[in-house]
């Protein structure tokens, strides 16, 4: 809708409000996320159209009750609010250190870091073991080519860019504050496979939802 870090979107929304579209995208994230919202959800545009935020986690915790319900929010990925509820024994364990640490939930940006923390880490154990000693870069990056590993909330492929691209699920829900918890939560939530969304290896992303999404496996 604008330029990043422009700061103030008065003039696009106004824009937005009239217009005869029934849904408002917006892939901002951080200060220019929170002052879309804050400046939408004064000009009554939340109410007025459905409005889908693909990096929407980022704000979720942030900004608490002063988000708006019914928002699609997404988080690039199964990350953040959107996993919160997931009992898997590594994705407990994060959200309870996390949580002790920084007194608030983790969001989608420290899944994603520490993910790729992880990551690094098997790929190298997995080059030393190899190698026998501690392994070169060439080592390494081969050592990521293919594999496949449990993160903190979901199964991580390195399946595109022969084998070098890493590929996950990606979520969606709807924004709600939950009153008697005193914490926003996510409703609806609805997964998609990595194939559903993601091309085929070696074809372009454009290219492939322009023709149509071929091959895509929901």
């Amino acid at each position: 809708i604008s330029k990043d870090f422009a700061g103030q979107y008065g003039t696009e929304i106004s824009a937005m409000s009239l217009d005869k579209s029934e849904l408002v995208h917006s892939s901002f994230w951080g200060g220019d996320l929170e002052a879309f919202i804050f400046q939408g959800a004064a000009r009554g545009l939340f109410k007025k159209k459905k409005i889908v935020l693909t990096v929407g986690g980022t704000a979720a915790y942030r900004l608490g009750k002063k988000m708006p319900d019914g928002v699609v929010l997404g988080a690039r990925g199964p990350y953040g609010i959107l996993v919160r509820d997931r009992k898997t024994a590594l994705n407990q364990w994060f959200i309870k250190t996390y949580k002790d640490r920084f007194a608030t939930y983790p969001s989608g940006p420290a899944y994603q870091y520490a993910q790729g923390i992880l990551a690094t880490k098997i790929a190298y154990d997995k080059a030393q073991e190899k190698a026998g000693a501690f392994p070169n870069q060439s080592a390494v990056i081969n050592a990521f080519k293919g594999i496949t590993f449990e993160s903190f909330s979901t199964t991580v492929k390195m399946a595109l860019n022969n084998g070098h691209q890493a590929v996950t699920e990606n979520g969606y829900g709807l924004t709600r504050y939950d009153s008697n918890e005193g914490e926003p939560t996510v409703t609806n939530v609805k997964f998609f496979p990595a194939t559903c969304v993601m091309p085929p290896d070696g074809i372009n992303s454009v290219d492939w939802i322009k023709g149509g999404m071929k091959g895509a496996k929901c």
